[in-house]
């Protein structure tokens, strides 16, 4: 069976995914110890080195110089989110460490913190082959340009004497870093697979701060040789000009990063895809693909275990993701509980959306506590299904539609579905602002007694009138309300119109009930009751004239939270109708269990009944049944007076139908209420009381 909410599960070790710090470690603890000891390392640089000749300012400062590209290396490999938000402020002191040597100790703060990273991502031998060849090809590169153009050997040391040779360590940087560039391509194309271009959230200013890095290298290198009091006259408004580059940086992407998980936003993942998309034209292949991913009831943890747990898993979440995608991917989230997932290959896409539905089936740990929570996927690949950003998103999020039809799936966008997935999407978007903006409405399809035809009740009908595509019927938006979690705010609208309208038909003298509708997906609700409540105490109506009815699904999904729901609104004083009976798989069992008042024989058995034996036969013994049990009897569908002679024959309390009436607005239900009043034969009106029924 489907599940219906969000599932505690008992409290058991979580394994730890790939990238993710292990549990009890702080993510910032390794930044903290090594921040520590670059400072205290650099004060006693200072401190020692004003009493040392010049190679020992040298020696110490490449010490320094190492410990802070160390800390910077640090920082990407623990705070990794997804995106390319680390920024290049190591390149700079690696250009400088290669200038003044020894080449053996740049290589070892360039390569190790590579080597630890790709360890902790899980990757396999071959991709660790590449991202270490990668690092170290860019410093020996470097390192061979450098010494090429000063004239020196830098393998174990060297001094820059003059500022004509500044220009060489700004060409080695440049090199190194296009060599990386270029070998880290080779590399994939050999090792791992065909080439891709990284996906980066970033924009002009980083590109601006990584050129004022590498231009910091010399500067860095040729203060060494004053000692540590020019280095530090030097270092401060270079470091003033590092800080306030990288505030001016933060502040331009946190309008473009979701604060809770710190992850990119839906901006920023359209910005990505409309630059993962360039030159992939309308017949072209391998473009990228881009992943929707919904987890499956988180109303329901928001509901029971409140917004702070809510978000905690949000978080957790964040981080499984990150931990999943690709390194060259972007993880971003759209809103809510949705997240988007770009990657570089429309091949790998259908692969991490399994590799998401089937990591989500495990618990979420927030604490001492397990929940879970499964999630849907919906994929696009371009150029197949969008050539822009905005018409890729819009197809994963059809066929993300498409797989919360049956939940925990996934589901890659097909063009079949397209018409009639976008139409109910947009409907879904407009169904939330129509409850706030009045355009749901009520109609009344009035029930009556079949022997004297005298008004005794009606059941509320929702409609909506949108204001562009007219009136949509209920078939069309009641399951998008239901499956959106809108369910209870329709709800909320159609019980207060219809007890408002109750009141002015009792002002006027007359007391028929009402009945409305509950979906399955309220009597989970633990708010079902308060919301009625509080609308009766609103428009000051008695409990006793209203009827809520349940259909035999929402019972048999679970009938002993159903059981409990009804029990709490029969205590309030409403009545409670089982709706639609014979078409589900409810049984007698739940029937008495229930404790309910009223028994609605459906629609597709009353019609036709007075042609048809076996219909006839059905409701002749279901009218039996009910009474016999003590419940009122309402027949749906009494399309002609033969129909309601032969109910009101059988004893069935209320009848409804196009014969009796079809759905009208409140006020011609008062007009009905006055126009059809008890004749003068003394014929008794049945009672719409749980404790008062017609024999």
């Amino acid at each position: 069976m489907q599940r219906s909410s969000a599932t505690l599960v008992a409290p058991r070790p979580v394994p730890v995914p790939p990238g993710r710090p292990a549990a009890g470690v702080p993510a910032g603890a390794l930044d903290a110890v090594v921040v520590v000891l670059a400072l205290a390392v650099v004060l006693t640089a200072l401190l020692l080195g004003s009493r040392s000749p010049a190679p020992w300012h040298a020696s110490a400062f490449s010490f320094v110089l190492a410990l802070v590209v160390l800390v910077a290396e640090s920082r990407s490999v623990t705070r990794r989110t997804g995106g390319a938000d680390a920024l290049p402020v190591s390149w700079g002191f690696l250009v400088a460490l290669v200038a003044l040597g020894p080449l053996s100790l740049a290589l070892a703060v360039r390569a190790v913190p590579a080597l630890v990273r790709d360890v902790r991502r899980g990757r396999g031998s071959r991709a660790l082959v590449t991202g270490i060849a990668t690092s170290v090809v860019g410093v020996l590169v470097c390192h061979v340009v450098i010494g090429a153009l000063v004239g020196a050997d830098t393998a174990s040391g060297t001094t820059l004497r003059s500022p004509e040779q500044w220009p060489a360590v700004l060409a080695g940087g440049a090199a190194g870093l296009a060599a990386q560039g270029l070998v880290g391509l080779l590399a994939r194309r050999v090792l791992t697979r065909p080439p891709r271009r990284p996906l980066r959230t970033g924009s002009a200013s980083g590109a601006l701060l990584s050129l004022a890095v590498i231009a910091s290298a010399p500067v860095l290198a040729v203060s060494a040789e004053g000692g540590p009091w020019l280095l530090l006259l030097v270092c401060v408004p270079l470091g003033v000009l590092l800080v306030s580059a990288v505030l001016a940086r933060r502040h331009e992407r946190r309008a473009m990063v979701d604060d809770l998980t710190g992850l990119p936003d839906r901006e920023a993942l359209l910005t990505c895809t409309a630059r993962a998309l360039r030159g992939v034209g309308g017949g072209a292949r391998g473009g990228p693909g881009l992943l929707v991913v919904d987890l499956d009831h988180f109303k329901d943890v928001n509901d029971t275990l409140g917004h702070p747990v809510g978000d905690a898993l949000l978080r957790e979440v964040a981080e499984r993701l990150v931990a999943l995608a690709p390194s060259d991917a972007v993880v971003a989230r759209l809103g809510g509980d949705e997240f988007g997932l770009l990657v570089v290959a429309a091949a790998d896409a259908e692969a991490l959306a399994a590799a998401v539905v089937e990591d989500m089936s495990r618990p979420l740990r927030v604490g001492d506590l397990q929940v879970l929570l499964p999630a849907s996927v919906g994929v696009a690949l371009a150029p197949e299904h969008g050539t822009n950003a905005p018409s890729l998103l819009k197809s994963a999020d059809v066929a993300l539609y498409q797989a919360k039809e049956v939940r925990g799936r996934y589901r890659t966008y097909a063009g079949r579905h397209d018409v009639n997935s976008i139409e109910r999407l947009r409907l879904l978007g407009d169904l939330g602002r129509a409850v706030d903006r009045g355009e749901l409405y009520v109609r009344y399809q009035p029930q009556i007694d079949p022997r004297t035809g005298v008004v005794v009740g009606a059941e509320a009908l929702v409609r909506w009138q949108h204001p562009e595509l007219g009136a949509v019927a209920p078939d069309r938006f009641i399951p998008l309300a239901e499956q959106s979690g809108l369910v209870a705010d329709v709800t909320a609208v159609v019980l207060d119109q219809a007890l408002a309208d109750v009141a002015r038909w009792r002002a006027a003298g007359f007391s028929p009930t009402v009945s409305v509708n509950l979906s399955a997906r309220l009597l989970t609700d633990h708010d079902l009751l308060a919301l009625v409540a509080g609308a009766l105490h609103r428009h000051g109506v008695d409990a006793s004239a209203l009827v809520l009815e349940v259909t035999e699904t929402g019972i048999v999904s679970d009938p002993e939270r159903a059981g409990a729901v009804v029990r709490r609104l029969r205590a309030l004083g409403c009545g409670v109708a089982v709706d639609d009976y014979g078409t589900g798989q409810c049984s007698l069992t739940y029937l008495t269990d229930l404790d309910v008042d009223e028994l609605k024989i459906d629609r597709s058995f009353v019609t036709g009944m007075t042609v048809d034996h076996a219909r006839g036969v059905i409701v002749r013994s279901t009218i039996l049944m009910a009474r016999e049990l003590g419940l009122r009897v309402v027949a749906e569908g009494v399309a002609d007076a033969p129909t309601q002679q032969v109910l009101a024959d059988l004893g069935c309390h209320i009848a409804q139908g196009e014969h009796v009436g079809d759905p009208m607005s409140a006020d011609d239900v008062l007009r009905m209420l006055r126009r059809r009043v008890p004749e003068p034969t003394g014929a008794v009106v049945p009672a719409r009381s749980p404790l008062a029924l017609e024999s």
